[in-house]
């Protein structure tokens, strides 16, 4: 099984290699720093399909159910994890194109998806005991490291996108942009509202009292940051916090608290009264379903914010289209050589000549740290045996995302009270 996986696995991750990306850049115009991180979201797309595929029995013929279940998905997502954790020590302290270990990173896809594949092979041949431990002692640590990641990035994506329509209101005079803010702003919240009493009819009956203090806890610390948001000295020192930011923020901790409350395990002499979908297995399509869009949107969003950090910004030059080039040719600035780089339309060129626009260490380890929580994510937070039978959810997963879904509104907090704190320093 391990052998048919990795050669699918190869075989589809080709479709990703030097000629697509290529074809990318011609009709896109993208710039080859791009081309690359789309090949790798497109190779983590696979890596989510594969998982998915085997973690549904029915979807994979297997003698003794030895090659799908949980820990198939483990399997996968080791050798996604592995094959980044390689790419990112290799890959450490690049700091342009001119750097060998440069064309590992933007090129050599055909190797790459080889080493993919075999790494793949590789971990169907491990015991199942070693996938076992490294799930438990790795992957859910690795997971939470993620998911604390998606928090510090969710809190800068909701004052982006803040800022940026504001922005546009005023520049524009446009009050289209406004109602957008303000549509967003009424979505979340009574998104978040219906979430809240969804959890309340369904977990936090009587007997339930865990469940009760995680939503109504979860519930007041989402009114405490709205109403800190629109504070007079909140607005006094930080102008750009509002409303908006709070109810992106609070609905994403409203989300935790739900997918924590329904990996709760089986109460004593396995009562289900505080978690009634337990079996019914309803809520692990709906769980993936918005786990992935959230590991989606954050991985997109990592590689174009908090991983695409420009190491030498200051000595970076303006990439130059075909037009441009022979422009600069004519009036002697570039030689004829430079015509010849970019023949049959392939412009733009090498946008990290003089410096990468982002880390590449770093690019890995986020996408190695979101392989791990995909096993999670796809496993539902499960435990298994030897023999790959279910023994269960773990509480453990529970308490994970419920402190994250605290931790996300206190790092929102934080960024509302340390222009008071701190006046001092510049917080733009």
């Amino acid at each position: 099984m391990g052998g048919i996986l990795s050669s699918i696995a190869t075989q589809a991750a080709c479709c990703f290699g030097n000629a697509a990306l290529s074809c990318f850049c011609k009709m896109c115009g993208t710039k080859s720093s791009t081309a690359s991180r789309v090949g790798y979201a497109l190779l983590f797309l696979l890596t989510s399909i594969l998982s998915y595929t085997v973690m549904n029995k029915s979807l994979i013929p297997c003698p003794e159910g030895k090659c799908h279940g949980i820990l198939g998905v483990y399997r996968v997502c080791f050798a996604s994890s592995l094959f980044h954790l390689i790419l990112s020590l290799g890959l450490y302290n690049v700091t342009s194109s001119k750097d060998m270990r440069a064309g590992v990173q933007n090129g050599f896809w055909g190797p790459k998806m080889l080493v993919y594949g075999l790494l793949m092979y590789i971990a169907y041949l491990i015991p199942n005991q070693f996938f076992i431990g490294f799930a438990q002692y790795v992957d859910m640590p690795g997971a939470a490291i993620f998911i604390f990641i998606q928090m510090i990035l969710l809190i800068d994506f909701a004052y982006i996108v803040s800022d940026t329509l504001l922005v546009w209101w005023e520049d524009n005079e446009d009050r289209r942009y406004l109602a957008i803010l303000a549509f967003l702003t009424i979505a979340c919240f009574v998104t978040t509202i219906v979430l809240t009493g969804f959890l309340y009819a369904w977990f936090a009956g009587s007997g339930c009292q865990l469940n009760q203090f995680f939503i109504s806890f979860n519930l007041v610390l989402c009114l405490i940051v709205s109403i800190a948001a629109i504070s007079p000295p909140v607005q006094e020192a930080n102008p750009k916090s509002g409303l908006a930011q709070a109810a992106m923020v609070a609905i994403y901790a409203t989300y935790l608290v739900a997918s924590a409350i329904t990996s709760e395990p089986a109460g004593p002499n396995g009562d289900m009264h505080c978690n009634p979908l337990i079996e019914t297995g309803k809520t692990q399509t709906t769980s993936i379903v918005m786990g992935s869009v959230f590991t989606f949107l954050a991985l997109a969003y990592s590689t174009s914010s908090a991983a695409v950090q420009s190491i030498s910004t200051d000595e970076s030059v303006p990439l130059l289209t075909g037009q441009r080039v022979q422009e600069a040719v004519n009036t002697g600035a570039l030689s004829s050589s430079a015509l010849e780089e970019g023949q049959d339309g392939q412009y733009p060129q090498d946008d990290e000549h003089d410096g990468v626009v982002y880390s590449y260490s770093f690019f890995h380890f986020v996408f190695m740290i979101g392989s791990m929580y995909l096993a999670m994510l796809v496993t539902n937070w499960d435990t298994v045996n030897e023999t790959n039978t279910t023994v269960g959810k773990s509480m453990a997963a529970a308490w994970v995302k419920i402190i994250s879904g605290w931790l996300v509104l206190m790092l929102y907090v934080w960024t509302l009270v340390a222009p008071i704190v701190l006046p001092d320093r510049s917080w733009d």
